[in-house]
């Protein structure tokens, strides 16, 4: 009888929206048809005192991040050794684990599950980006997965902090922090904002292809640096 040999045939997989809302965007790997979910911290077994959230990334480097929910107190532990003082949830009625951990502000924009935000909305979370700027915190921003909502969000604040032009904002996030302003209805928000921003303004928006790819590859750059 010939030597029996064992293969285990391995892949990795995103969870998606329809298999759970709540693990959408974690990863899962599939061994022999046998489904194993990777926890955002990729060694359980080994105490850490941080670790980021899912999707975590630099959007300008020491100024703006954004993120999927920070689940538990070690990624707002991480979110605080990264140098963010100041925490945006834009996720209706679920707020982070904010209460062990100080150093960091909280605001909330509750925008509700697969809704888009509106002008008031948008105009809060970039009145909180002035104040913030002004008192010189490093703001972080989330929703659940941290691309629809968050996505409309940082687009809105490169058009009125940096005069993108919308589809330039939209481009350059979508590049940064892939899936983001990915349907119609969120170019159509970011479009209302410039509509507001841009009434009775002298002032010109547009930026060159240069200044774009410096935006989108500082923050590739300083992502794939965290420690």
């Amino acid at each position: 009888m010939g030597e029996e040999y064992n293969y285990v045939v391995s892949r990795m997989e995103e969870i998606t929206e329809q298999e759970d809302r709540h693990l959408a965007g974690a990863t899962k790997e599939i061994r022999n048809e046998l489904t194993v979910l990777i926890p955002e911290n990729p060694f359980p077994e080994i105490e850490v005192d941080a670790y980021p959230p899912l999707k975590f990334s630099w959007v300008i480097p020491k100024k703006l991040a954004a993120m999927a929910f920070p689940r538990n107190k070690e990624n707002v532990k991480f979110l605080v050794n990264q140098g963010i003082t100041h925490l945006v949830t834009l996720t209706a009625g679920k707020k982070p684990p904010m209460e062990d951990v100080a150093r960091i502000r909280w605001s909330e924009v509750p925008v509700e599950e697969f809704e888009v935000p509106n002008l008031e909305q948008i105009k809060k979370f970039i009145d909180i980006c002035k104040k913030a700027d002004k008192n010189g915190e490093v703001v972080g921003i989330h929703c659940r997965q941290g691309r629809s909502r968050s996505g409309i969000m940082l687009a809105c604040y490169l058009v009125h902090f940096h005069r993108f032009l919308p589809d330039q904002a939209m481009n350059t996030i979508r590049m940064i922090r892939p899936g983001s302003c990915n349907f119609p209805e969120h170019e159509e928000a970011v479009g209302r904002y410039f509509e507001f921003l841009t009434e009775d303004n002298p002032l010109r928006f547009g930026v060159s292809e240069e200044v774009m790819e410096e935006f989108i590859q500082a923050a590739k750059e300083s992502t794939k640096n965290i420690s």
